[in-house]
C-alpha cells in the first residue's frame, strides 16, 4: 500500500476523492470544469486542487486498486456485502492506520463518525476474521524462523563437513607434475550454536515466567541446551592445542 497516499491530509484526500466521484459520472467535459466544482464545493482555490490532482490523483488510484486486489485476494470472501468505502476502511486500519486516518483513505464524508463504521456488524465480523488471519500468519512466521535457527544451530554445534583440496605442481628431472590432495574436515563453531540457541530461548519467550515446574516445555529445552552450550565452549577454551588443561598463571 502506497505511504505516498496514507501519509496525505484529510483536505487532499477529500479532493482526490471528489475528483474520482466526478470522473466516474463523467461530470463536465474538461479538468478545469471538475476543479471548480470541487472549488465551490470545498471552498479551496483552483490553482491548489489542479496541483494536487495532478501530482497525487495516479498513485491514489494505484492505491485503491491495491486495495481492491487485497480484497479479492483474500483467504476470506466475506467481503462480499460490503461497499467499496467499507471495504478499504477495513484494508486501511489492518494496515495500521487509526480509524480517522482509515476514514479519510476510504472516502468517507467528514460528517461520518469512524466509530459507526466500526460498529456495522459485517465490517466488524470481517476485521475480527482478518485479525485472526494476521495472527496465524504470524504464529507461522514465528515457527519458521525457529525451525531455521534450530537447523542452524545443531550443524554449528555437530560440525558441517567439507572437503579442502590442495593442488600442488612441481617440476623435477622427470618432468612436471600435477596432482591434488583432498581432506575431509569438519568445522565445529560452538560460539555460533550458543548464539542460535540464545536467539531460539528468546523467540519461545525465556526471559519470562514459566509456569510449568513439573514437566519440561520447550523454553525450558531451549534453556537447559544453552547453558550444556556454554559449558561446552567454557570447557574448549580452558584447553590448550593438545587438549590438555591449561596451567592458569
Amino acid at each position: 500500500m502506497s505511504k505516498k497516499i496514507e501519509n496525505l491530509d484529510k483536505q487532499k484526500l477529500q479532493v482526490l476523492g471528489l475528483y474520482l466521484q466526478l470522473e466516474s459520472i463523467k461530470f463536465g467535459k474538461t479538468k478545469k470544469e471538475k476543479y471548480r466544482e470541487i472549488a465551490k464545493r470545498l471552498k479551496i482555490a483552483e490553482n491548489t486542487i489542479n496541483t494536487w490532482v495532478r501530482r497525487y490523483y495516479e498513485d491514489y488510484l494505484v492505491y485503491l486498486q491495491e486495495a481492491k486486489e487485497l480484497e479479492e485476494n483474500s483467504k476470506i470472501s466475506n467481503f462480499e456485502g460490503l461497499t467499496e468505502k467499507q471495504s478499504i476502511y477495513i484494508i486501511a486500519r489492518l494496515h495500521g492506520n487509526s480509524p480517522e486516518k482509515a476514514k479519510e483513505l476510504a472516502g468517507y464524508s467528514p460528517k461520518t463518525k469512524a466509530a459507526d463504521i466500526e460498529k456495522n456488524p459485517k465490517v466488524r465480523r470481517v476485521m475480527a476474521q482478518l485479525r485472526e488471519e494476521l495472527k496465524d500468519d504470524v504464529k507461522l512466521s514465528a515457527r519458521s524462523v525457529i525451525n531455521k535457527l534450530v537447523e542452524v544451530s545443531e550443524k554449528a554445534e555437530h560440525g558441517i563437513e567439507y572437503t579442502e583440496t590442495e593442488y600442488h605442481d612441481e617440476t623435477n628431472p622427470d618432468g612436471r607434475k600435477v596432482y591434488k590432495n583432498a581432506k575431509k574436515k569438519v568445522e565445529i563453531s560452538i560460539s555460533a550454536a550458543v548464539n542460535g540457541w540464545t536467539n531460539i530461548a528468546k523467540l519461545l519467550g525465556y526471559d519470562s515466567k514459566l509456569e510449568a515446574k513439573h514437566e519440561l516445555n520447550t523454553v525450558e529445552l531451549a534453556q537447559q541446551r544453552l547453558a550444556e552450550l556454554k559449558a561446552k565452549k567454557l570447557e574448549k577454551e580452558l584447553k590448550d592445542d593438545d587438549n590438555q588443561p591449561k596451567v592458569l598463571k
